[in-house]
């Protein structure tokens, strides 16, 4: 008897462990937000921010290095995430630089969602044009 109780305990704490919901897709929450783009000549601003249409957003999922998913802005720069579970996640876009190797580098914005329906709006990411 004590066995049988045993066998059951373990395989409902490996069905339990099994099923713990990791960040990504598969929920009800969603981020969104707009990405604008600054001009500058030189070192200097040129005029005011302004919204990137299709242009790339990536997210990605939990604690990984690469990007798991992507959208595109809308024609005002709107962006969102739809259907993502609780977790933590990490937004880019890609901006010019100047100073780096590339030319390019990434703007971050970590995000947590912490309820199953959550909308996070982050705002405005703002890259740069030279």
């Amino acid at each position: 008897m004590m066995k049988n109780l045993w066998l059951i305990a373990m395989t409902c704490s490996a069905l339990l462990v099994s099923c713990s919901k990791e960040p990504g897709e598969g929920g009800r929450a969603e981020i969104r937000g707009l990405l604008y783009e600054q001009r500058y000549n030189g070192s200097s601003l040129q005029g005011q921010p302004y919204p990137i249409a299709d242009a790339r957003v990536a997210i990605i999922y939990g604690d990984g290095e690469y990007a798991d998913d992507d959208t595109r802005t809308g024609p005002n720069g709107e962006f969102r995430f739809a259907w993502l579970r609780k977790g933590d996640y990490r937004l880019y876009a890609i901006s010019e630089c100047q100073s780096c190797p590339s030319g390019e580098e990434g703007v971050y914005v970590d995000v947590t969602i912490t309820g199953r329906k959550q909308v996070v709006n982050v705002g405005t990411i703002t890259i740069r044009n030279y």
